[in-house]
């Protein structure tokens, strides 16, 4: 009776591999149709990520802009302390000798 058992085992084993075998190709020709597609929130993210990366470059350009505006503001500035420090030392030294001021070259 052992004999027989093994038999059968081996006549189903012989069987499955041969089943497998067969539908092999069926599988791989649906896998090959099944190609992976892009999850919703795969292409969300990706166009978040290409947003972000746009708005980056904005506000990089608007920051650049911004310091340059600051910049010449400050040259400004710096220009009109500079020519009131000289109006007010040109009227301290004319006070000093007694003279009436002369307002200096800008």
């Amino acid at each position: 009776m052992r004999h027989g058992g093994r038999t059968a085992r081996h006549g189903a084993a012989g069987l499955l591999v041969a089943w497998s075998l067969l539908l092999t190709p069926s599988i791989a020709a649906n896998a090959a149709e099944d190609a992976p597609h892009e999850s919703a929130i795969s292409t969300h993210a990706k166009s978040f990520g290409a947003a972000v990366k746009r708005d980056t470059k904005v506000v990089s350009a608007k920051c650049k802009e911004g310091a340059h505006r600051v910049a010449v503001a400050a040259k400004a500035v710096a220009h009109e302390v500079a020519t009131a420090a000289k109006r007010g030392a040109a009227e301290t030294r004319a006070a000093f000798r007694g003279e009436k001021a002369e307002a200096p070259a800008s």
